[in-house]
């Protein structure tokens, strides 16, 4: 039930009520969270027994670097990326490469990382990857980095 008066629609306070009740029942859709307790394990040197590789995250505030994330260990967030590398000798070698890549989450603005590949929002996000493994693009890694800031910031 509503009205125009004087140019203006005007809901009742009933409707009002009943339109935030209808609100409240409709599910919200919520984003996947990343599990950061995930796993990945491979023989990365042939005969040296396998390694297991988990997300770690630190966190820490500096002066001029305010409040950062840093998160390590990104194999499991690909994990069927790296799955789908056919060749073993090749999974291993893209799975090394990668094991060492970084991300990290500032909020602080830092000058040194605009207009860097490796970076968005005014070096907030970053990561050392630098591409050309196993099909991840550094926006690959960036996008992650963005999942992550909104995961951890809650």
């Amino acid at each position: 039930a509503a009205a125009k008066q004087a140019g203006r629609w005007i809901i009742d306070a009933a409707s009002l009520a009943a339109r935030i009740a209808i609100g409240a029942r409709r599910a919200r859709k919520q984003d996947a969270m990343l599990d950061l307790t995930a796993s990945y394990t491979a023989e990365l040197i042939p005969g040296e027994g396998p390694v297991t590789i988990t997300p770690t995250v630190k966190r820490r505030v500096t002066p001029h670097a305010g409040n950062t994330i840093s998160v390590s260990g990104l194999v499991p967030f690909f994990a069927e990326r790296f799955d789908a590398i056919a060749d073993h000798g090749d999974r291993m070698a893209a799975l090394t490469a990668f094991r060492s890549a970084r991300i990290v989450i500032s909020d602080v603005h830092d000058a040194d990382w605009d207009g860097d590949p490796q970076a968005r929002d005014g070096g907030r996000l970053r990561t050392t990857y630098r591409g050309g493994v196993g099909r991840i693009s550094v926006d690959d890694v960036l996008d992650l980095a963005d999942q992550l800031r909104a995961q951890l910031a809650a």
